[in-house]
């Protein structure tokens, strides 16, 4: 067990730490990571996903929907939940709110998912996290996109269209549409040369690392407000989102194995969506920012619990 928890933990903590010394001793302009999250987000991740998804057999893809499903719920309950709190408690804008909210909701499975469930499931978790990732990207992501361009619209557009716009445009991003077209091949049965799969193999390898070293760019550019409102959203995160997750995995039957990476990936720290999001359309981003920090933090102590619980023996 102490092994699993080094390789699967250690060096994700690791990059992260380098990004964020770069970027706290100048290195690296820890205010300008657009150039570095297109690499990420448009062709690394999409090549990784496509290059998972390609090689799939059909039965593995057709047994991923439970693993949608309850992910899916989980994030959606907790996002409509801290918006709300956001909006009627806190007295935050809508949009300001649904920043929080998709902040708090949508863990970091680009950065630290992805090594994280390779090293736990190997090869299935893969997958695993392809399924996770393009449910922030269909879902949770054009949702928190319709409140920020609700208010940029300044209500000339009904919320509805608005979140259809929405959902629609993010179906024709690369992160959307590598994945469906692995999909496609695999269901048809198209076996594709090798030196093909290589080359996004290729590509695809350089997500995780320069993901997770962009997330420290980003921490180290966050200036941190440690408020009840921020050290209980980080607990909602890390530690309740989870364990909401665990009836659901009761309601809805899937095997053991992907029960444990419900639990798992729930369990990552908050993402940086919700922070790019806030920082594109000039609003709010002290929240998101400090959501961030305060949930990786805590996230030492809250993964490797989670992992201890769910870490299968077998590692590859």
């Amino acid at each position: 067990m102490a092994q699993i928890l080094l390789i699967s933990l250690v060096p994700i903590f690791a990059v992260m730490i380098a990004g964020y010394y770069a970027g706290k001793r100048g290195k690296i302009d820890n205010r300008n990571v657009a150039s570095l999250n297109v690499l990420t987000m448009e062709f690394a991740l999409p090549a990784a996903l496509f290059a998972t998804t390609a090689q799939a057999s059909r039965a593995v893809l057709a047994e991923q929907w439970p693993l949608l499903l309850v992910l899916l719920l989980g994030m959606l309950i907790v996002f409509a939940f801290v918006w709300a709190m956001a909006r009627f408690v806190s007295g935050f804008s809508s949009a300001v709110s649904a920043v929080i909210a998709l902040s708090t909701s949508l863990p970091n499975y680009a950065a630290a998912g992805i090594p994280l469930a390779a090293a736990v499931f190997g090869a299935t978790g893969k997958l695993y996290i392809t399924t996770a990732i393009v449910s922030g990207a269909i879902v949770m992501s054009p949702l928190t996109l319709a409140f920020l361009e609700a208010e940029k619209d300044g209500g000339k557009t009904s919320g509805l269209a608005l979140l259809f716009i929405s959902i629609g445009r993010s179906m024709l991003k690369p992160l959307v549409i590598a994945p469906f077209l692995g999909v496609a091949i695999a269901l048809i049965g198209v076996a594709l040369p090798v030196f093909v799969l290589r080359s996004f193999e290729l590509l695809g390898q350089t997500t995780a690392g320069v993901a997770l070293f962009v997330t420290g760019l980003i921490l180290s550019a966050q200036k941190v407000s440690l408020s009840s409102r921020i050290i209980f959203l980080s607990i909602l995160c890390n530690i309740i989102q989870p364990l909401i997750a665990l009836p659901l995995i009761w309601l809805i039957p899937m095997p053991t194995q992907m029960a444990h990476a419900v639990i798992l990936l729930m369990a990552l720290p908050a993402g940086f969506f919700g922070l790019l999001f806030a920082l594109r359309y000039q609003t709010d981003s002290r929240d998101a920012g400090s959501i961030m920090v305060v949930s990786t933090v805590l996230s030492l102590i809250t993964l490797t619990i989670a992992l201890s619980l769910t870490a299968v023996p077998a590692v590859s």
